[in-house]
């Protein structure tokens, strides 16, 4: 692997300028054929009618008389003190409610990044989240090591600080990768990024269905770390559209909440009511989201265990999906298209991650396994496989 790779900052920018984002043409361009799916990253989606029969009577009264204004720019007050609640010392001042975990992301990086600074983003990443940075400044890229477990090598990240670096973006638990940082790896980053006075933005949306629990958010362990999350993922609920950014710094949420007045002057009422629902219920939904992964975990390991010249599989690292390595004749991009085509089952190939910034394996495939559908799917991966070779031409679907 190679070490920091600077954009030079031609690519980065053409990228950004490009509006480029490949998992989203991927998907387009598969949409009319998709019969299964085991592209999604999110949990199993809840009804609405099983979270009002679990909302507590203060939150009935709520939906009940909810309005359809305008509501609070930052998110209703009783909202943002239940987010504030998962974290440790953390009031509602330290929270920005937004139309969903990508709008927090951008409105962060818009407050935190000048035309003249530098920023590090550890790669993979989702893309854009990475084109927010490099159409803001100028970006260096640090790979995680899939040898090492897709480890991150805080000496790469150290290498990479130039004397107007200002920002280090990272992704953990990573998608697609499942790479959690432990406790160790996070102190050590949180010591490096303190040590040059750098913000350190973490989207942590994967959190609830990490396999070994996932470390600390970093807005617990650093004064100048922000936590980016919300309901899509773990909760299963991203037609909520609310997601959130946690930080110490009243000052940059500030300025942050002065780029959202850019985008969306507010959450919806009805919205905001459910999410507090689902936050008090936030046991009951991670539990079932973890039970439904594991399960098609264990099918995904059987079924690639039948076919090892095909798939190297690895050990779960994330409970919504898998990142095995495909072994097979024309390598991951081809066998995508071909289940895409012959079986109607969308499959995202990791060269959808691909990145200007540093190099991502071309030889992987991204497995969603965090909902009920996933295990009909499966059966059709495993059909698949069974009737024909991976490398086998017969286009029923061209997209």
């Amino acid at each position: 692997m190679s070490g920091p790779a600077d954009t030079g900052e031609a690519a980065a920018r053409a990228s950004s300028a490009g509006g480029s984002f490949p998992l989203a043409a991927f998907l387009s361009r598969w949409a009319d054929c998709a019969v299964q799916d085991l592209a999604a990253s999110d949990s199993q989606t809840l009804p609405l009618s099983t979270l009002l029969r679990y909302a507590g009577a203060e939150d009935l009264r709520r939906w009940h008389g909810v309005g359809l204004g305008y509501a609070d720019p930052r998110g209703a007050p009783w909202l943002r003190s239940a987010i504030a609640g998962r974290y440790e010392a953390l009031g509602t001042s330290g929270v920005l409610a937004c139309n969903g975990a990508q709008e927090a992301m951008a409105c962060v990086l818009r407050a935190a990044l000048r035309p003249d600074d530098h920023a590090i983003v550890v790669v993979p990443i989702y893309g854009p989240s990475e084109l927010a940075v490099t159409s803001l400044c100028a970006t260096s890229g640090v790979a995680l090591d899939p040898d090492r477990s897709w480890s991150l090598d805080l000496h790469r990240v150290a290498a990479a600080i130039r004397p107007n670096t200002r920002l280090v973006l990272a992704n953990f638990p990573n998608s697609p990768t499942g790479a959690s940082l432990d406790r160790a790896a996070l102190d050590g980053l949180v010591a490096l990024c303190r040590r040059h006075g750098l913000w350190l933005v973490n989207d942590e949306v994967y959190g609830r269905t990490d396999a070994r629990g996932g470390a600390a958010p970093v807005v617990d362990r650093y004064e100048r770390g922000v936590s980016v999350d919300g309901l899509s993922k773990g909760f299963g609920l991203p037609g909520l559209r609310v997601g959130w950014a946690a930080c110490r710094d009243e000052g940059l949420l500030d300025r942050a909440m002065a780029q959202k007045s850019l985008l969306s002057s507010c959450l919806s009422g009805p919205s905001e009511v459910l999410a507090h629902i689902a936050l008090g219920m936030e046991g009951r939904i991670t539990a079932l989201s973890r039970s439904i992964g594991r399960r098609n975990h264990r099918r995904l390991r059987a079924l690639l265990d039948r076919f090892p010249d095909l798939f190297e599989a690895d050990a779960p690292a994330n409970l919504a999906f898998a990142f095995p390595r495909f072994r097979g004749a024309g390598g991951a991009v081809r066998f995508a298209e071909a289940l895409a085509r012959q079986a109607g089952l969308l499959v995202p190939p990791s060269t959808l991650w691909r990145s200007p910034l540093a190099q991502v394996p071309d030889d992987r495939l991204r497995i969603g396994l965090g909902r009920l559908g996933s295990g009909p799917a499966l059966a059709a991966l495993e059909a698949h496989l069974i009737r024909s070779a991976p490398s086998r031409g017969g286009a029923a679907c061209t997209g």
